[in-house]
């Protein structure tokens, strides 16, 4: 079976039918879609004159929390004006027909619930969490609504108790998830019968790490992405597209009325 470039051989659907427990892992390529920028796209405008790695970094919001701060109050509002592609509902859909199936995300989004995914953990954060680095207070925003952007290009609010700049909720680079998030990926994906990536280069070490732990406990991987990336070698299958495109048809193909 051929659509375009994507092969999706008999051997790939009874993978796909065949596995009880699954973790499908997903990262920015998913969002793009739904009007989101991928992780190592550009940015347009204002922050075309910064470093998007700085901008994730402790030290950027060390020497200037004004940009960093402005920078996440821009991705998290984008965020929550998006809308779920047929990406997210595919990976829904999935979890339907595969109880035991829960996402861990990249994304700092919310559009695998907003799509109605039951399980979804954030290995990264979510965008629409902060927290206040010397005491740990959790902050609540307000809601934007569709007020413009320059209203939420504001310095870091103050902890309500101890009034220390509030950081974002998302990792910086280098930071590891927290231990009890990491511990439940870890067994998720060393219980899976089946990983499948979509929309990430598994390039994240903390990705890299959960795929190797699920192949060495004798998981299958599948990948979806447009481009190649480091776990080719190792996946049974590498499905090159859109995952717009390719899981809606996947699903299809395995699971015919779904």
């Amino acid at each position: 079976m051929k659509y375009r470039k994507v092969h999706l051989s008999c051997e790939l659907l009874n993978t796909l039918r065949e596995a009880r427990e699954v973790v499908v892992i997903t990262g920015s390529g998913l969002g793009v879609a739904s009007g989101l920028p991928a992780s190592r796209d550009g940015i347009d405008g204002l922050w075309s004159q910064h470093d998007p790695e700085y901008l994730a970094t402790a030290e950027g919001f060390r020497r200037d929390p004004m940009s960093v701060w402005a920078w996440n109050s821009v991705r998290r509002v984008h965020a929550s004006r998006a809308m779920p592609n047929a990406a997210h509902q595919a990976i829904a859909a999935l979890a339907k027909v595969i109880p035991l199936m829960t996402v861990i995300t990249q994304n700092g989004d919310n559009l695998h619930e907003s799509a109605g995914t039951p399980r979804a953990i954030y290995l990264h954060g979510r965008l629409d969490d902060a927290w206040c680095p010397a005491c740990g207070v959790p902050h609540v925003f307000q809601s934007y609504g569709s007020r413009p952007l320059e209203y939420v290009h504001s310095a870091p609010p103050a902890c309500r108790l101890c009034g220390a700049f509030v950081r974002p909720g998302r990792l910086w680079h280098g930071e590891r998830p927290q231990a009890a998030l990491w511990r439940t990926c870890h067994i998720l994906a060393t219980s899976a019968n089946l990983v499948l990536t979509v929309g990430t280069s598994c390039q994240s070490p903390a990705v890299a790490e959960l795929c190797y732990a699920a192949l060495a406990a004798g998981a299958k991987l599948v990948q979806i992405n447009p481009n190649p990336t480091p776990m080719d070698r190792l996946a049974s299958h590498n499905l090159r597209g859109k995952a717009e495109i390719v899981l809606p048809l996947l699903l299809a193909y395995a699971w015919p009325g779904t």
